[in-house]
């Protein structure tokens, strides 16, 4: 193996830090190109030195690749496999798609260890996952192509794992579940679970697994480069044709949401539509770290009100860098996936209680709101904008005129997507802000329709969950489009009236530079 070694060399940091990331459930997402299958096969090799050596001194791991169909399988999978490892009729086992390999590899340390890895092959196919999965005792799950397979295929195959090797030969070490995919859609069950990392654990719950797991706990994600990127540039192009990404294009110009999957490695749209914002680049526009609010600005808001209200915060730079700090957006805990309904009084007490919690020390200074909040009672106390103000306190202000027209807010919003004032991004997102992120990416959509005549888009975009959040982040940007907007004309009428007085008089820097003395 030692030869082996030294030509699966690594193909990136990313991929680099997916093969030695030891957390039981680790991701890695790319473009086309960028060796994922390979590094996945590096990781397998990588957990052989993870368990203890058996008492002949070999130490073992059992692992199971699981794909869609046989032909992907095949076609893929098991032909990249072999590339590696040769095939010989002691070696495998087709009726039963096993393949066994004693190698000897050098750890990290340098010394030579003699390993043995047991290799099973899957497809789905037509199958349920509880039946291609019983039985089986492993080391390690291989799901391939995540996002072409059923979520059933990880919750009935993480069970099967840490079973392999036995006590009598070393016992099982490490464990765990990989998973390779280009970047899905977002309503693909592996956005929610591999790149969101929601597990579905209360707080109590997460705590109590940190200190049993500890580092080995959570989901270790891994997201390489797009094809075109230039810093940092992609993974795995030193072994690919001059051009293959700029070729791709020639594919998919007609079809931007594989361009933005296969090539830029960022998410698709949901399956009916296409994004609101196509301007809006994640690597551009969402903070690789969370964003720092700075004590001498003041705090500033948009709010969708209504049943399903939604609100976001964010700061303007003096450099007129809108930064949206967070987001609150409620769902009801007794319904899952629905949005809470909420009154005025209720919404306004969350959301004071999460600004005083989050932003303690930065003081109010304005909100943007949707301007139909303020026509229709509520109750007998008022309009929808009446009850919550009289709670929240602060000074607010309609994002955009009467009659709310969309285009004039989606236009704001795409100003600021589009405009580096000083070299920087007008708009900047916090990485905690995942509902309006994902609307951004591919949730917040222009709906396809099918007629007689073929596919169509509405005129507007779909009330949905991501909506909401967007909406008020259109009602903030809108709000400060128009406030400058009064701002310069007041200056303008200003300054024509001083050109109207006449020439000043200068009465020079001295004593007397004072009117009156």
């Amino acid at each position: 193996m030692s030869g082996i070694a030294s030509l699966m060399s690594p193909v990136g940091p990313k991929a680099e830090g997916f093969v030695n990331d030891q957390r039981f459930l680790t991701a890695i997402m790319g473009p086309f190109g960028s060796a994922k299958t390979t590094t996945c096969i590096r990781k397998i090799v990588n957990s052989a030195l993870w368990q203890n050596p058996g008492p002949d001194g070999v130490r073992r791991v059992r692992w199971c690749c699981i794909r869609d169909t046989y032909g992907q399988l095949e076609a893929n999978v098991m032909k990249s496999w072999f590339s590696w490892f040769r095939q010989t009729k002691d070696n495998w086992h087709g009726g039963r798609m096993e393949h066994t390999l004693r190698l000897e590899v050098f750890d990290g340390t340098g010394q030579l260890c003699r390993v043995e890895i047991e290799m099973l092959f899957r497809a789905m196919g037509d199958q349920k996952a509880e039946d291609v999965l019983k039985g089986l005792e492993l080391t390690g799950l291989w799901l391939n192509e995540t996002d072409t397979l059923d979520q059933s295929v990880f919750l009935f195959g993480w069970p099967r794992t840490g079973r392999y090797p036995p006590a009598k030969m070393g016992g099982c070490q490490w464990r765990g579940v990989i998973a390779d995919f280009n970047a899905p859609d977002i309503d693909n069950w592996t956005y929610d679970f591999f790149v969101e990392g929601k597990l579905g654990l209360n707080e109590e719950q997460e705590n109590q697994l940190k200190d049993v797991l500890g580092p080995r706990f959570g989901i270790g994600y891994w997201r390489q480069p797009g094809g075109l990127s230039k810093d940092p540039p992609p993974e795995n192009i030193q072994n690919l044709p001059e051009g293959y990404y700029e070729g791709l294009l020639l594919a998919y110009a007609n079809q931007p949401n594989y361009l933005r999957r296969f090539v830029h490695n960022e998410f698709g749209a949901v399956r009916n539509g296409q994004p609101v914002f196509p301007e809006f680049n994640e690597q551009m526009h969402v903070a690789r770290e969370p964003i720092t609010p700075d004590p001498n600005l003041p705090l500033l808001a948009g709010l969708d009100g209504g049943r399903t209200p939604a609100m976001i915060f964010a700061q303007l730079s003096d450099m007129d860098q809108l930064r949206v700090l967070g987001e609150l957006v409620l769902f009801d805990p007794k319904q899952k996936g629905e949005l809470a309904r909420l009154g005025p009084t209720a919404f306004a007490e969350i959301a004071r209680e999460l600004m005083g919690r989050r932003w303690p020390n930065l003081r109010f200074g304005r909100g943007f709101y949707d301007p139909a909040a303020d026509f229709g009672e509520f109750d007998d106390a008022g309009t929808w904008m009446d009850i919550f103000k009289r709670t929240f306190g602060g000074e607010w202000r309609p994002g955009g005129r009467d009659g709310n027209r969309l285009e004039p807010r989606l236009e704001a919003v795409r100003k600021r997507l589009n405009r580096s004032p000083g070299g920087q991004p007008a708009y900047l997102l916090d990485p905690s802000c995942s509902m309006l992120r994902r609307g951004f990416t591919a949730g917040y959509i222009i709906e396809r329709i099918k007629t007689s005549a073929g596919d169509r888009f509405r005129d507007m975009p779909s009330k949905n969950d991501f909506s909401h959040s967007q909406d008020g982040n259109q009602y903030l940007c809108l709000g400060l489009e128009e406030m400058r907007g009064r701002i310069i004309d007041d200056m303008d009428r200003r300054t024509a009236a001083r050109k109207a007085q006449g020439p000043r008089v200068s009465y020079g820097s001295g004593y007397f530079s004072q009117r009156g003395h």
